[in-house]
């Protein structure tokens, strides 16, 4: 709790687009001028947003960030800004878009089938398809490990603890299940 509260207080502190006075309100124009890097992996960017629950904002901020910077993105980096916009709109309660944004990210055919997975255990579960759910995460979990094996600290297959969370908190909301807090916290206590 006391990192988390760090954290939240540097992001305060650091000056970044988000206003806590002002709920979720932020300031497109000072995510506008940050670079790739800054907007997208660190707390001055959208997950200033995040951190205080305001996804749907987060999903904004993103899809506003891509637009001013669609020239110079390559496919990756566009990639994995459609990937956290559909976090964040699964996270706010909108499926719909979260789907419509986690179908454009799947890898080209023949690449990375761990993440084709990956994209399809996110859609099921906002589908809330759970039979299908549980299929692709018994297809990921019999991936062989990659010929050569893998580098120090990696785990195989990929994804595979978030697919889990998904299955086991099936019940709960997107934003809680893919970090696998199912709520028993909070019906043990009522």
């Amino acid at each position: 709790m006391r990192l988390l509260t760090g954290f939240v207080l540097s992001i305060a502190l650091a000056g970044t687009a988000f206003a806590q006075e002002d709920g979720c309100a932020y300031d497109a124009q000072v995510f506008a001028v940050q670079g790739y890097e800054t907007f997208n992996t660190t707390a001055d960017g959208w997950q200033a947003l995040a951190i205080n629950d305001c996804y749907v904002e987060a999903a904004e901020a993103i899809s506003g960030w891509h637009r001013t910077h669609a020239a110079t993105l390559t496919a990756e980096q566009l990639r994995t800004l459609t990937w956290n916009a559909g976090l964040m709109r699964g996270a706010g309660g909108d499926y719909q878009s979260a789907i419509f944004l986690f179908r454009q990210t799947f890898p080209e055919r023949g690449e990375n089938a761990a993440q084709h997975y990956y994209t399809y255990a996110m859609i099921a579960f906002l589908e809330r398809d759970r039979d299908g759910l549980q299929r692709i995460r018994d297809a990921l979990a019999s991936m062989p490990a990659p010929e050569g094996g893998l580098p120090d600290g990696a785990e195989w297959p990929p994804n595979l603890q978030s697919v889990d969370n998904l299955v086991t908190c099936f019940d709960s909301p997107f934003g809680w299940a893919i970090v696998g807090y199912c709520g028993d916290e909070v019906e043990a206590a009522e």
